[in-house]
């Protein structure tokens, strides 16, 4: 083994050190005999007989080398004794190697199977994670179903409410007729009949006149007359007819032909000016374009940051109406584009001129705008309509773009009477097709009108109406704040028989997102027409209103969470 080797390597060396360290310090060893060339034991084995010292001195060397065998052997007993510890700590040693690496492969074994157990966890956890997720995501789906069935339901409901009165109507209205035709023929008979006899006793009376005038002529031998005096008969005046009923609400209905005459006006000047001016080479092609596009853009990115909002209006302003108002081209009269606002004197017709390029600037910011209430209108959160409204009232609001200080906030109540008339007091039928005209029930994107689109874009309308209208400004705003009064109040005041879910949808517009600000504004005579809104109008609402009218009635108890009471 090596240590062995080790171990005798030692031995011999300190055998060889020791024995040689004595030899050279006894005295002995260090004679002129010893150094002399005559061998000891070669003299000893020739010499038996030599001096005593001699033989002392044999002996002596005997025994040292007796002894320092002997040490020699102790040395290498106690090397081997030390190489054997030295083997028995190594393998102490090693069995400790051994432990500590089993302990370090368990520990191992451990902190791995723990790993694999929170692997395990993490996959448990994710999966769960997921099954939630798609779990939620089927209640959403089940639920987004549901509500479309009922939407749905409630759309063939009021369908079959639709029908059912229309038919009643054309029952009643038959039943009405007939009556009427019978009271008519009754009387005609009754008026015949009386004529007749008027006539019997006037012929009769005629006669009685003439014997009775004939008698007294007789009687006084005057000759008779040449002839009875005519008695005229003149027939009785024919009943008067019934009176026409007036129709209700005059000035409203007065004021809608306006405002849709407008629109029509309206509509008319953007085809013209847009087909006029997009041939190449028209020198507005590019310009038009582009403030069109930055309109559409900009209305499109506003979120409920207000600093968004300011950058838009800022770039609505800058590439889009500035542009419109300060590049060259034609004009127009704008008097036939203003309904609701008093037109001041002018010294001559080129003061009623305005830049045709601007007019159709606001008549597209007007389309677009209105679209993007009508977006957001199913958003819980209302801001970016707000949002939108501020940006709307603003510009309708800017001396810039007016003229002679008058705001063409017009052209966006034409559009609003045209898609939304119901929000300006307009009354009407939805059993006839006129009448579902009449109400803004039309085509939206070409697409043939829903119950769930016509309540979404009425709410949209009146919740702009709203943002646009309820607002203080320093200067005079164009949309007063009156307007969203009057507008409240319109509905408020519709007769039940002309109630329909479009009306809830309005008072869910004006009232969801605004009602604080109507109470600052107006304070206890607003606090009166919010009692009315959401208490009255929902108790008296007919049958095919329910549903509308119950999402309204709840208002009262959330406001009551808002410290807001109508008691």
């Amino acid at each position: 083994m090596p240590a062995r080797s080790g171990t005798s390597s030692s031995s011999m060396h300190t055998r060889a050190s020791f024995g040689s360290s004595i030899v050279e310090s006894s005295p002995i060893r260090q004679s002129p005999t010893r150094n002399g060339v005559r061998n000891p034991r070669a003299s000893l084995a020739r010499d038996p007989y030599e001096s005593p010292s001699r033989q002392m001195q044999l002996e002596f060397n005997l025994k040292l080398s007796i002894s320092d065998k002997n040490f020699n052997e102790q040395l290498d007993q106690a090397a081997a004794e030390r190489a054997r510890l030295h083997e028995e700590q190594l393998a102490r040693a090693a069995e400790e190697h051994a432990q500590v690496r089993r302990g370090a492969e368990l520990e191992l074994q451990r902190l791995t199977l723990e790993e694999e157990k929170a692997r395990l966890r993490s996959q448990e956890e994710q999966q769960r994670a997921i099954e939630q997720l798609q779990k939620e995501k089927a209640q959403q789906q089940a639920e987004a179903q549901r509500r479309q069935l009922e939407a749905q339901r409630r759309e063939e409901e009021i369908a079959r409410q639709a029908v059912e009165h229309q038919k009643k109507l054309q029952d009643a209205e038959a039943r009405q007729r007939a009556q009427k035709e019978q009271e008519a023929a009754a009387e005609r008979q009754r008026r015949e009949r009386e004529e007749a006899d008027r006539k019997a006793r006037e012929t009769a009376d005629a006669a009685e006149k003439a014997r009775a005038q004939q008698a007294l002529q007789q009687r006084a031998q005057l000759p008779p007359a040449q002839a009875a005096p005519a008695v005229s008969v003149q027939p009785t005046a024919a009943a008067k007819a019934p009176a026409a009923t007036q129709a209700p609400n005059d000035a409203i209905n007065s004021i809608h032909t306006q405002y849709l005459e407008l629109h029509k006006r309206m509509k008319e000047f953007r085809v013209a000016f847009w087909n006029q001016n997009k041939k190449p080479g028209q020198p507005l092609k590019e310009a038009i374009g582009n403030a069109r596009r930055n309109l559409r853009l900009k209305l499109g990115q506003i979120n409920i940051a207000r600093a968004t909002s300011q950058t838009a209006i800022k770039s609505l302003r800058a590439d889009s109406f500035d542009v419109a108002l300060n590049t060259p081209g034609p004009t127009i009269d704008i008097r036939p584009f203003l309904v609701n606002q008093p037109i001041p004197p002018l010294a001559n017709e080129a003061e009623a001129q305005y830049p045709a390029f601007l007019l159709y600037m606001w008549i597209m910011f007007e389309k677009l705008l209105l679209k993007q209430f009508e977006k957001e209108a199913p958003n819980e959160d209302g801001r970016i309509i707000q949002e939108l409204g501020l940006i709307a009232a603003s510009l309708f609001a800017d001396q810039k773009y007016m003229w002679k200080g008058i705001s063409l906030v017009d052209i966006l109540l034409a559009k609003m009477h045209h898609i939304c008339p119901i929000m300006f007091g307009v009354r009407g039928s939805m059993s006839t097709v006129e009448g579902q005209k009449r109400l803004g029930w039309m085509h939206i994107d070409k697409q043939p009108p829903t119950g769930e689109i016509y309540m979404q874009r009425i709410r949209g309308m009146s919740a702009g109406f709203a943002a646009m209208s309820l607002r203080a400004f320093k200067t005079v705003p164009a949309l007063p704040m009156s307007e969203y009064w009057r507008v409240l109040v319109h509905v408020c005041n519709t007769p039940p028989q002309d109630l329909y879910p479009g009306h809830f949808a309005i008072l869910n517009g004006l009232l969801r997102d605004f009602y604080k600000k109507f109470l600052g504004f107006y304070g206890v005579q607003a606090r009166g027409v919010l009692r009315r809104a959401v208490i009255d109008v929902p108790a008296r609402a007919p049958e095919r209103c329910k549903d509308a009218a119950g999402i309204i009635s709840v208002f009262r108890e959330q406001w009551k969470k808002e410290n807001v009471y109508l008691e």
